[in-house]
């Protein structure tokens, strides 16, 4: 039986936003051959890191031949963006692709769900809703 490989791009024209954390967002791409030839002319190339309805959040300067990059310290509970853009001498971007919306969750329970809870982690919650649910732990069981 022969061994099939995958390949290592699809030479394809693809930018993927996913999120790690709440303060983590890997962005990774896959370029077709064309494309690649076209950017290692460019004398500047950037990943930038957009907000929905807010524009630019961050911006990094990549290399031609990367295809991921991680970005950390973003804000949690936002809705992002990624594009790859060339910066021209006359300090104008030109996005050259554009990446899929990622929602980063919110770092901690909101704040209208209230817990009262032992050591072990169970105990009985109230949502926003007013619904009471009851958490059960493996320390649930453990007898002292």
């Amino acid at each position: 039986m022969a061994l099939i490989t995958l390949p290592s791009n699809y030479n394809d024209n693809t930018l993927v936003l996913m999120v790690q954390t709440p303060r983590t967002l890997f962005v990774y791409w896959d370029l077709s051959p064309s494309q690649r030839a076209a950017l290692v002319k460019k004398k500047k190339l950037q990943l930038r890191l957009n907000v929905v309805n807010q524009g630019v959040y961050r911006t990094f300067d990549i290399k031609h031949f990367w295809d991921s990059f991680y970005i950390t310290g973003v804000e949690p509970g936002l809705d992002y963006y990624c594009d790859i853009s060339i910066l021209e001498e006359d300090d104008e971007y030109y996005p050259i692709i554009y990446s899929n919306t990622s929602s980063t969750p919110q770092e901690h329970p909101g704040a209208l769900i209230t817990a009262s809870s032992n050591f072990w982690g169970a105990g009985e919650y109230i949502t926003h809703n007013g619904a009471a649910w009851t958490s059960y732990s493996s320390g649930t069981f453990y007898n002292k």
